[in-house]
């Protein structure tokens, strides 16, 4: 027999396999992109000119700029449809349109290709190269990093984090644009999950003595 804990914790088991499948039908999608977030300092395949012309000039400044109005930025359930998703170079440049994951991967490739020194930056919002001479932004800028590649090693620290924006941030990318189809299974799931969880338990009974 079954008691009601027993319920609630296979509820909370079938809620949260639920929810992880509907997000990523293929699971290894989510290994493949955290370890490609951190496998820098790494590096990426060199983007031949043909494959992606670079501008005329080849200043940092000058070679982000155009990247960045090359790259239309777009959700990854836009682009791949997941949540959350960190491409390969080769997938990056095939798609050639995502968010800050896809951006970085192509101008890090253009970097590597033109011996251009730069370091990574993961804040819990974003990702982004920084180079000698580059601006700070209110969304790129030291403060906000949580992780920091040199090239050797990954430095960690405590980052500035605006709360209100990274949640506003998080809905938009996961919800906002999660695909209708994909509301509508996640939220049955759910659903089924809350009704298992009320699900009425036997009373264990003990044999008297």
């Amino acid at each position: 027999m079954v008691d009601s804990f027993g319920f609630r914790r296979w509820a909370l088991a079938f809620a949260l396999l639920w929810v992880f499948l509907v997000l990523y039908p293929r699971p290894t999608a989510l290994g493949e992109s955290v370890f490609r977030l951190f496998q820098f300092p790494g590096n990426p395949p060199a983007v031949e000119s043909s494959a992606f012309p670079l501008p005329e000039a080849l200043d940092p400044p000058s070679v982000e700029q155009h990247i960045l109005l090359s790259v239309p930025y777009q959700y990854d359930w836009q682009v791949y449809n997941l949540p959350w998703y960190f491409p390969s170079a080769e997938e990056a440049l095939q798609q050639r349109g995502g968010d800050c994951k896809t951006r970085l991967v192509i101008l890090a490739a253009v970097f590597e290709q033109l011996a251009i020194p730069y370091e990574v930056y993961i804040s819990p919002t974003h990702i982004w190269i920084n180079y000698e001479g580059k601006e700070d932004t209110r969304i790129e800028n030291i403060e906000a990093a949580m992780f920091i590649s040199d090239g050797d090693e990954i430095h960690m620290k405590m980052p500035t984090v605006d709360w209100r924006d990274g949640f506003n941030a998080f809905w938009e990318a996961f919800w906002v644009y999660m695909p209708l189809d994909r509301k509508v299974y996640l939220l049955s799931g759910l659903g089924f999950s809350f009704l298992l969880s009320l699900t009425p338990g036997r009373t264990r009974r003990f044999p008297s003595h």
